[in-house]
């Protein structure tokens, strides 16, 4: 059986994965465009020049901030309300997840990018089923 203090081990795991990598995007923003690029949704061949990898350290640095945020926020929630055990912890996390799931994977298959709907799987699965199991009564 699962214990819940492995649950909330593994999302602070996870959440913890995820911060380096979005302050990997604000401080390294180039080395992160190269990895977009081998996930294979970096710039089109055509348009790949210096000045455009230039401009698009923008917006790798403001997700990167966006995402270091909500991780920062999602890991103080587990050490705290959802660790103790408080509904709503559990509830606002799942339900950001659910949203930024839909949207995410929803626009990258509208624009035709299958592999970044892709990469969102293992993402979603590995915070929402520690965050599905840890609504289960049998936890100890």
């Amino acid at each position: 059986m699962i214990s819940r203090k492995l649950l909330i081990n593994w999302l602070q795991i996870v959440i913890v994965i995820v911060f380096i990598y979005s302050l990997t995007l604000v401080f390294a923003g180039a080395t992160a465009g190269q990895l977009f690029s081998v996930f294979g949704f970096g710039p089109d061949d055509s348009i790949n020049s210096q000045e455009f990898r230039d401009y698009l350290l923008l917006p790798y640095m403001v997700l990167g901030a966006v995402m270091a945020g909500w991780t920062f926020m999602m890991l103080q929630i587990v050490r705290g309300p959802l660790r103790e055990g408080i509904p709503w912890a559990r509830t606002f996390m799942l339900s950001s997840l659910t949203l930024w799931f839909i949207l995410d994977t929803g626009m990258s298959l509208v624009l035709a990018y299958p592999t970044h709907a892709i990469f969102n799987i293992p993402f979603v699965l590995a915070l929402g089923l520690p965050l599905y199991l840890l609504g289960k009564k049998t936890l100890k």
